[in-house]
């Protein structure tokens, strides 16, 4: 931060550049366009697909989606004019149930131009699965990794990072995640028109981030923007916490395979970890029997000054502006929904918070 203040230059200089730099060094991906927000960096993605010169997405077609993801991973497709289709989840929480893809892809028919996938919490999504649907039918694939910064899929020796599968993919630097900026957000592409794209869409649409051929060239407005640039200050912060992510991630692991061994005998669902996956656990999430059961619970924990929240955003359908999706099924989803419940996991050791955590839900479950 002194560094910064010291600077003087406090929006899109040279802390943002390295740590785009960094970032996408780290993840093994050749482009990183920074901004101000998780949230801008999936309407980034979904805007820069409807710029492409070549098989851009178009108003009113379709995209698979997660049934449990958070507004803002939803948000840029409607806002775009596509139509939704859910997917239901697993006991993973990650949309995963084959039958509910088949009818997805089914529904979409031959409008379906798009896959959403996200790992829920920490847990990788199901790549072989998706990677599968999205070859076969010639999809864009968003991969939304905002919550789960850190978790990995691959044996000992073949490790391939979250948020390194899609088209784009996303990433959030929120003051709560894993990696913690303040602020902040991140897309990760290959894909150099995509980049491009992205950076002008995250800088008013111009093309001021490309060296002028002439003067008029010093503002070239190509598409039409927004402004959602990201500050030197939250790019710094960033920079430090990269340096320490396996570490922090490691952590977490040990603080969700303490609590869940503390948890043994406990009326609770635990999600496991997907298939040849670790995971990087946003919190120490799970269900209860009922939903009276979650709010006995909820309310015996914040009595007692621990904080607990719905997982993610809950179940997509379950809230008002999905009123039009209400008819698609998703009953996997509804359930977390209704028992579903989280509480917090930290970067460090927190035994004797966990220890805590657990009497309480022995002495209310």
């Amino acid at each position: 931060m002194a560094r910064v203040q010291s600077s003087g230059r406090y929006t899109m200089g040279p802390e943002v550049e390295a740590f785009e730099e960094e970032f996408s060094r780290f993840h093994g991906m050749k482009h990183a366009i920074y901004c101000n927000s998780g949230s801008s960096a999936n309407y980034l993605s979904v805007a820069a697909l409807f710029h492409k010169q070549e098989r851009p997405l178009r108003r009113g077609d379709r995209v698979l989606v997660p049934a449990i993801a958070w507004a803002t991973s939803y948000a840029p497709f409607v806002q775009h004019g596509m139509t939704l289709h859910l997917a239901d989840v697993g006991e993973t929480w990650n949309a995963a149930e084959v039958e509910w893809l088949r009818q997805g892809m089914k529904a979409g028919g031959n409008q379906l131009r798009a896959v959403l996938v996200c790992s829920i919490l920490g847990n990788p999504y199901h790549r072989e699965l998706f990677q599968q649907i999205a070859r076969a039918n010639d999809l864009y694939v968003i991969e939304d990794n905002c919550e789960s910064i850190g978790a990995w899929w691959g044996p000992l020796g073949e490790k391939q990072w979250c948020g390194t599968t899609g088209h784009l993919n996303t990433f959030s630097f929120f003051y709560s995640h894993q990696l913690s900026g303040i602020e902040g957000g991140m897309v990760l592409t290959n894909d150099d028109e995509l980049a491009r794209l992205c950076r002008m869409l995250r800088d008013h649409g111009m093309t001021r981030f490309e060296k002028p051929q002439t003067f008029e060239d010093e503002y070239r407005f190509e598409v039409f923007g927004l402004n959602v640039r990201g500050v030197e200050m939250h790019a710094a912060i960033a920079r430090e916490q990269l340096k320490k992510l396996e570490k922090m991630c490691m952590a977490r692991q040990a603080n969700w395979n303490n609590w869940e061994l503390l948890c043994h005998g406990l009326p609770i669902q635990i999600p496991p970890r997907s298939r040849l996956a670790v995971r990087s656990p946003f919190g120490l999430n799970f269900t209860c029997e009922s939903k009276e059961s979650r709010a006995r619970l909820a309310k015996a924990f914040r009595e007692n000054g621990i904080d607990c929240r719905l997982p993610t955003g809950g179940s997509f359908r379950k809230h008002p502006y999905a009123a039009q999706w209400a008819d698609q099924q998703t009953p996997n989803a509804d359930r977390i929904h209704e028992t579903g419940i989280f509480i917090g996991n930290a970067p460090y050791e927190i035994a004797e918070k966990i220890g805590r955590a657990v009497k309480i839900m022995r002495e209310t479950l």
